[in-house]
Parts: structure tokens; sequence; C-alpha cells
């Protein structure tokens, strides 16, 4: 690839942090697509495809095509105009109306209250989004691409659109192509690196792009050089650093990580509990250096139980807290009356926040299994089109991004949830890698960081599980189910009872029926988690009615035409994640005030598949609509 000459350093500028949100919420699209992570608002905010004009080396691409082959623009279209909500505010009642909502999107990147009508006399049908590494901050640049239908009237538009901007924007013109950046001097660095080096041109750009199959409407691409990249950005924004100790691609979508999420919550309240008791500090080897008083540590210990106190005695223990802490007003927990009406040039001072330093302060330590992966990431390429009548994204990816690479192995996957039952709101399903179980504990969504002798010790105080426990519980698949009115057994309590929630495992029955009994004797007695024996599976839940129906249940998705048009292509995935939008009234969770019950009315199913290809995985996302 081109080497790149940095730009002389830029005295840091107000427009810094929107440049730095920018080059988050870029890197945030590539690291979680893979797990679906995405709104039709926002994916029509992605931007068009330009790789023509952008240099070799960029680092990240998000680009539209609005004129793909095949019919797919009238596929685009008629598919949001099924959407009335989303129609409306994208204003769509024509096919130039999805190419103006779609250009206005792409330019607000920019930075610059730029609009369609600015572009309108000169635009063509893809534009773009992308990071380019300059000017040697280690905080890589983003720019938008327009495709450009007149020169002469683009450079007119540009100058009188961007003239009431001020340092926000800048522009350059190429050959058929408009770059936004920062500057104007940036965005001409950018023209003319893609002069000598095209993107378009590059072997990673095309072997990553070709591998996610047929061109379509939305092209993403991460080349190798973004892990590295990312990392050396953490270094100079030490805040991003919180992305890379979030779990990424289908992470958020297994359930085996929401289970480990709950269970280190659950580990880190027991792990209190006794720092508390023996007067040490949480997360802390060594304690206090001075420690609690006996007297402060007995009421902070009542105060961990204050919700099982009466009115009264909890009204006595807080005028205890605020006698003990008589010097610190507010102390106690809980301001009380007397600190309130203190006059205001009485009231303790309190330092000034500077937003900037606490930003630069902020930052999670990044565990070195992460930065080995960074440094040695093999990129990612995807594609969207419009299939069939069915919306798919395909994207081949190095496996930071699709999900836990060594959790899952083999072509179980459609065995495993095969046996589910056909009415299904939500499953997942795979088979699991030997030793799987241990990662899992220690490299788990909630884990940060911790020490891993610290987290194994946590998750088998809070559960009764070695990860050996684990792995027998887990058998040789897993295939989880959740059925109609799933979403009423949810509250701030957590999880009711008769939740329609259950899995079905298949493997040594011995084994998993064991490791259930451990959890029960750590978690809620002999009628915790309900189970059943279906042949060579058991099926567990929270509610034992819908346990006995799962396992025996008469349709299933192995027999579903709506399930097999959802993932067509899956006999040889490692998981499989389907949902059906037709099974109870689960889909007014998603309704955040931007969507009506008409906006939903048209999804029918959304299946994801995950397999094998080569150093890098595939995931297949399916969305289908009704007839």
């Amino acid at each position: 690839m081109t080497e790149i000459a940095p730009s002389p350093p830029t005295t840091p500028r107000p427009g810094r942090r929107r440049r730095v949100a920018a080059v988050a919420g870029t890197v945030g699209v590539v690291a979680v697509i893979g797990a679906g992570g995405w709104a039709w608002q926002d994916w029509l905010a992605q931007g068009p495809q330009a790789s023509e004009v952008l240099p070799a080396d960029t680092l990240a691409y998000v680009g539209l095509d609005l004129d793909p082959p095949g019919g797919q623009k009238i596929g685009a279209y008629r598919t949001l105009k099924r959407f009335p909500s989303i129609a409306k505010h994208l204003g769509l009642n024509s096919q130039d109306d999805l190419r103006g909502s779609l250009l206005d999107r792409v330019t607000a990147e920019s930075g610059c209250d730029l609009r369609y009508d600015d572009l309108a006399d000169w635009a063509g049908d893809r534009a773009a989004l992308a990071l380019v590494p300059r000017d040697g901050t280690g905080v890589p640049e983003p720019v938008a691409v327009v495709q450009v239908d007149d020169p002469d009237e683009a450079r007119s538009g540009l100058d009188k659109a961007v003239a009431n901007c001020g340092d926000e924007v800048g522009y350059a013109l190429g050959d058929d192509w408009a770059v936004l950046a920062r500057t104007d001097e940036v965005a001409r660095a950018v023209v003319a690196d893609g002069g000598r080096a095209r993107l378009g041109d590059d072997a990673d750009f095309q072997e990553l792009t070709s591998a996610a199959g047929e061109t379509g409407v939305l092209t993403l691409y991460a080349a190798p050089e973004a892990g590295q990249a990312l990392l050396d950005a953490v270094e100079e924004e030490p805040f991003l650093s919180l992305l890379l100790t979030m779990p990424f691609g289908l992470s958020s979508s297994d359930p085996v990580d929401l289970l480990m999420a709950f269970t280190t919550f659950a580990s880190v309240g027991t792990d209190f509990e006794e720092d508390l008791e023996e007067g040490l500090e949480v997360g802390s080897e060594d304690g206090f250096e001075d420690g609690m008083s006996p007297e402060e540590r007995r009421l902070w210990k009542r105060m961990d139980d204050l919700d099982k106190l009466s009115a009264a005695e909890q009204e006595q223990l807080m005028d205890e807290m605020d006698a003990f802490y008589a010097d610190q007003p507010g102390s106690g927990g809980v301001a009380g009356d007397d600190d309130l009406a203190l006059p205001e040039d009485e009231l303790p001072e309190l330092p000034e926040f500077d937003d900037d330093q606490f930003m630069e302060d902020f930052s999670i330590p990044i565990p070195d299994a992460v930065r080995d992966r960074l440094a040695g990431f093999t990129g990612l390429g995807g594609v969207a089109r419009f299939d069939d009548g069915a919306l798919e994204l395909e994207i081949v990816a190095d496996p930071l991004l699709t999900g836990p690479a060594d959790r899952y192995d083999g072509t179980d996957a459609l065995a495993a949830i095969s046996g589910l039952p056909d009415d299904a709101a939500l499953a997942f399903g795979g088979g699991f890698a030997e030793g799987w179980a241990e990662q899992a504990i220690t490299d788990g969504p909630m884990a940060f960081g911790g020490k891993p002798e610290k987290l194994l010790a946590g998750f088998e105080k809070a559960t009764g599980l070695t990860p050996e426990d684990l792995e027998d519980l887990g058998g040789d698949t897993v295939a989880f189910v959740a059925g109609p009115g799933f979403e009423d057994a949810f509250d701030f309590d957590g999880v009711s009872g008769d939740a329609p929630i259950a899995a079905r495992i298949t493997g040594d029955v011995a084994k998993i029926e064991a490791a259930l009994e451990k959890v029960r004797a750590a978690m809620g007695g002999a009628d915790f988690l309900p189970s059943v024996r279906a042949g060579d599976a058991v099926v567990v839940g929270a509610d034992r009615a819908f346990v006995e129906r799962v396992a025996k249940a008469s349709g299933t998705l192995g027999d579903s035409e709506r399930f097999a048009k959802a993932v067509p292509d899956a006999d040889r995935a490692l998981t499989i994640t389907y949902a059906d939008f037709d099974q109870g009234d689960w889909t007014a969770q998603l309704d955040d005030g931007d969507l009506a019950p008409a906006d939903l009315a048209p999804l029918d199913t959304v299946g994801m598949t995950l397999s094998d290809a080569g150093e890098r995985q595939r995931i297949v996302l399916r969305l289908t609509f009704d007839d």
C-alpha cells in the first residue's frame, strides 16, 4: 500500500471532538454491523460507494450505490415504502426523493449544514463515508465523497454552500468526485493520494468486498490496518478504549454472553458483600490502608439490606448515617433537610468539572488478548442487497468482529435449532467447541480486563460451576428459544418464574443434569430451573409448562418454510439466530417513538447465520417481509 507522508500538525480546534466522535461512530458501524445492531434509518445514512477517488490506504469505507444493477434501486424504494413513518420521515414520494434523503444524510456528516438542495444540480448517484489516515495524530480523518455530474456546477455550488461554514468543512474536486473533509487541505490530500493509488484497485479491498458476494446497494470495508489504527487512536483519545472492552459482533446477540453478563453481576455482588464484611475496598487486593472502623462497617452492612427494613427502621438508619458523617454533609448516602437548607455561601465548594480533561483521563485497560487480535486484524468486506424480496447483508470478516471465534465449531447449528417449536419468537443455536467455557467466563461481555483467576472464582461462587461443569452443562449443542409473550416476563425485578424461555441441550444427559443440580444448589433450590429429558436432549427453562411444551413440540422450525426462507443456506452454519416478528407482541418493544405499528407490520422474519470462511468468518443476515 502507498505510504502517505503526514501533513503538518495542526492546533486543536473546537471541532476536534466532532472529528473524534465521527471516527468513533464509523468504527462502531464496522464493529457491530455483524451483530445486526442497525436500524433502517442508520442503514440509509451510511452513504454511497466511491472507491475510485479514495486512497488505497483508506482504513474504513461505507458506500451506497443508488443505481445498482438488477433493479435493486427499485427494490430499495419499494421496500421502504412498506414503512409509512419512515417513508414520510424521508419524504419518499418518488425514487428521486430517496436519492435526496440519502445524500442529505451523507453530507450531514461533513460538519456543516449542507442539504441535498445544495447538491441537486450536480450530485450523482453514488457517495461514501470513509476514514483515511491523515495528519499524524493517531486519529484518522473522516471524509465524505459525493459523485459529481457537472464539475462547474459542483464548484459553484460548494463554494456557496460552505461559505458560511467557517473552519467546519473544506472540499476538493477530483475526477467526477467531490471530497468533503475537515479542511480544504485534507480534502486535496485525499484527492492527490487517491490519484496515486486508488482504494478500488487495492488487493485487500478487492478480495474482501468480492468475498461478500454479488454487488448491491451498500458496500462495507475495513482494511487489515484498521485494527492497529484503532489501537493508535486510543493512545490519542483514551475514551475510545471503551469500544475495545465491550463485546464485538455476535456477542451482543448470543444468549451465552447474556448469561455471562448476569453471572458477572451476581459475582460482583457477592464480592462486594464479602469486602464489606472484611473491611476491604472493592476491586483492591490489599484493601483499605486505614480500613473502616467496626461501627462504620456495621452501618454500611445495614445499608446493604435497606430495602428489607421498615420505614421507621430506614429513617433511623439514615439518622445514624448522618450523625456518623456529621462533618461531611450528605455523606450518609442521602442529603438531609439541613444540608439542603444551607445558605449558598456555606455549601461545600465543588471542584470545577473539566469535560475535556475527563475525556482525556477516562480509559479502561485493554486486555492483551484484544490488543493482539487488533494488531493481527485481517479486515472486513460486506455487501447489502435485495434478493428475492428480502434484504440481505453478507459480511466476511475477521473473527474479532463476528463474535467469539473459539466458542462454536462444526456445522451443528441447524440440527440444534431445528427441533425448537415453530412458533418461536426468538431462537439461537450452535455446537460448542472443546474448551469454550473458560474463555466465556474470563473474556465475557462484563469482564472489562479483570484478572482471570478472580473472574473464575467469582463465577463459581455465583453459580456453583467450574469451567468444566459449565462445559458439561452446555453439552454438545445448545438451542435457546423464547416463545410468544416472553416480553411480558421481564420487569425491573428480573424475570418472572413463568417466562416462556428455555434451552434445549444435547449431549451427555447425565452430565448435563449433574451440572444443573449444582446451579440449583448455588442459586435457587430444588424448584429452580425445571428440566425434562427429550431423547438425547435436556430441556431446561424458567417455567415447567413451557419446558414440557418445547420438549414435546409437534411442529418445529425444521419443518417451517418461513424459517427456511430466513436462513436458506444454513447447512454449514456455526450458529443460527432467528426471529419471527409475527409471534406475540414483542416487536412493540422496538418502538422508540419514531415507529408506528404500521411500520412493524410488514416485517416477517429475520435470520442470521455464521459460518467459517478460511481465516475469516461469514455472516449472512436476511430480513424477509410479509407478502
